[in-house]
């Protein structure tokens, strides 16, 4: 083995090689939802909106009582936004972190409970006149909201 002082693996003296793994930050959720929210904000001021956060901590058991109170149907998608296109009244938006693996490779969704539970709602809401979709991150929901637009 030839030593090369500027090759870092020769100092562990293996002719085996490592893969070299990066770090990559990854934003949860509600990350990426605060981020597209920043961005509607900023590119669209007229537009009224709403952003569920309650992926973004967890609830005190007496908040999650209160909460299965004043809020009992679960599914809700996280952002609703109050902007009258076509047929749809608004459009509401599931926000997922990227590769989340909301959809199988048939593209059918995800056997998740959740996931599916959040299928059915936007299937109720979607019979109500609503635009639902699920979202990849940020640039999945600008996309969304920018089709949206030429209804």
């Amino acid at each position: 083995m030839i030593y090369n002082k500027y090759d870092l693996m020769n100092q562990y003296k293996s002719s085996k090689t490592a893969k070299v793994v990066k770090p990559t930050t990854v934003r949860t959720e509600w990350q990426e939802q605060l981020a597209f929210c920043k961005w509607l904000k900023m590119q669209y001021p007229e537009v009224r909106f709403r952003s569920d956060i309650q992926s973004a901590g967890k609830l005190t058991p007496a908040m999650q009582n209160i909460k299965s109170i004043i809020d009992p149907f679960r599914g809700f998608p996280d952002i609703t936004i109050y902007l009258k296109r076509g047929r749809f009244c608004g459009l509401m938006i599931e926000m997922k972190r990227l590769n989340s693996g909301l959809y199988l490779k048939d593209g059918s969704l995800s056997s998740d409970k959740h996931v599916q539970e959040q299928g059915k709602m936007h299937e109720f809401l979607r019979d109500n006149a609503w635009k639902v979709e699920f979202a990849e991150g940020m640039d999945g929901a600008i996309d969304l909201f920018e089709n949206y637009l030429l209804y």
